[in-house]
């Protein structure tokens, strides 16, 4: 433990203490933090301090308290902005992470129902299908399956490597397409088996599951994606205006 002078209260530099070692990965998620008692007894300091420190990381969401057993690490969740319109890598490199992905599948599909709806085809035509593990610091968090119409941008998929290569990089610097708008739903599930497993959760596990159905500047749909995203690591944010009288 750090025990640097600073003019700092001790529960702010023991709280700083311990942020600072789950961020460099010393403390990783579910670990168990000493109790209180122990980190009272370590520092010489009282059991009100450590308990100061503790309530100060869970206020800021880096630890939580299960009752009887003590403060553990949390899962860092990854904040995704729902009044933007931005890509999986770009979100990670936002929050200063690493994005890959797995390939499961990267070819010519054809459109179900659903994505023929979403894309303005007819059912049964030619699409681009991308349906990648994300992963945030070599860690599955969502599952992905995007649809793209084929005619849009020959040849899509085999000109990067999508395991590391951002999608939308590929439609503006290859096509001149850029996605402008999107129109996206949000709803709470629990993973079926397939995707559990793809995603080291239980079945039981919370995810999101998001559809979005993407548009150039022309208001053409270019792309629909059926996501799922594991809910332990998953904040989303949007900024809402008055929209009339309350």
């Amino acid at each position: 433990m750090n025990q640097t002078p600073s003019n700092q209260p001790l529960y702010l530099r023991l709280a700083n203490d311990f942020a600072a070692q789950i961020a460099a990965g010393s403390l990783q998620a579910g670990e168990r933090l000493p109790s209180e008692r122990q980190i009272a007894a370590e520092l010489g300091a009282s059991r009100m301090t450590a308990r100061q420190a503790l309530k100060l990381l869970e206020q800021r969401g880096l630890v939580e308290t299960r009752a009887g057993r003590g403060a553990f690490v949390t899962q860092v969740r990854i904040e995704q902005h729902l009044s933007a319109l931005s890509g999986f890598t770009e979100d990670m490199r936002r929050d200063g992470r690493s994005a890959s992905s797995v390939v499961l599948d990267a070819g010519a599909g054809i459109a179900d129902r659903e994505t023929a709806a979403a894309l303005g085809l007819a059912e049964g035509d030619a699409v681009h299908r991308l349906v990648r593990v994300r992963l945030a610091d070599s860690e599955p968090v969502g599952i992905e399956r995007t649809e793209i119409p084929l005619e849009l941008a020959p040849g899509l998929l085999d000109r990067a490597d999508f395991r590391t290569e951002s999608l939308y990089r590929v439609l503006r610097d290859t096509y001149g397409i850029y996605p402008t708008m999107a129109e996206q739903t949000l709803r709470a599930a629990h993973p079926d088996a397939a995707s559990a497993a793809a995603l080291g959760i239980t079945r039981e596990s919370p995810v999101l599951v998001l559809t979005r159905r993407t548009l150039d500047a022309a208001r053409l749909p270019l792309e629909y994606v059926r996501s799922i995203y594991r809910g332990d690591c998953f904040v989303m944010r949007a900024n809402l205006t008055l929209g009339g009288d309350v």
